[in-house]
């Protein structure tokens, strides 16, 4: 299991090569969402609040997993065995550069890491929306041997910043014992959203409001092709 100062470095050597690596905005052409300017803070006082606000945003997990097993047949079970899984996930970096976001996100568990880089553009986005997620635990039964899994918080926020077609790349880099659930997903690619997990209930909507007017202005700054 790493240390705290080995996922340190590791977020600091990912991060750092991956703005190394952060090309240009898309090649112009999405339409304008809006046909005047949009009203209101400029893009760099806008993007500036999102960078102070959104990093730091955290959320925290605790699974229980308890096992019981009967004696017998038809006699009560006793608890043989409980694990507990703790999982928390951050925002380690935000970095704007006119419309084009570099966005970070640290995975840590108690023996893994997971750092994952994306490049999001902002003039390629549709949308940025909160959703509430539901956590709910369950029991199962095999013969004698039964377990019971508990999930704490049982919801919490999840911000999600969409794109009309697959402009957001990621690359992710891991450490430890990583869980089947992180190493089914791919460690580069291209998608249309990205989602941050939030246990603040009140900080989610204003960066929600702070997103979406960046996108309209992104939008605006767009030129249309000439022909």
């Amino acid at each position: 299991m790493p240390g705290v100062w080995g996922v340190v470095l590791l977020v600091g050597a990912f991060m750092g090569s991956a703005l190394g690596e952060q090309t240009a905005s898309p090649p112009a052409g999405a339409s304008p969402e809006a046909s005047s300017p949009a009203s209101g803070p400029s893009l760099k006082e806008t993007t500036d609040w999102i960078e102070s606000h959104l990093i730091g945003l955290t959320h925290t997990s605790r699974r229980a997993i308890v096992t019981y097993r009967a004696p017998k047949k038809n006699k009560p079970a006793v608890e043989v065995d409980r694990q507990i899984v703790n999982t928390h996930e951050s925002v380690s970096v935000v970095s704007f550069e006119g419309c084009s976001l570099t966005l970070g996100q640290l995975i840590k568990g108690d023996d893994y890491s997971v750092v994952a880089v994306n490049h999001i553009p902002l003039d390629q986005l549709t949308r940025t929306f909160l959703k509430l997620e539901q956590q709910s635990g369950r029991k199962t039964t095999e013969g004698l041997e039964s377990s019971e899994t508990t999930i704490q918080p049982a919801s919490f926020t999840s911000l999600t910043i969409e794109a009309s077609a697959n402009a957001i790349t990621w690359k992710r880099r891991s450490t430890g014992s990583v869980p089947m659930e992180e190493i089914a997903i791919p460690f580069e690619g291209k998608g249309k959203s990205v989602k941050i997990d939030s246990d603040d209930e009140s900080l989610p909507p204003r960066i929600v409001n702070a997103f979406n007017h960046a996108i309209q202005l992104c939008h605006h700054n767009v030129k249309p092709e000439p022909f």
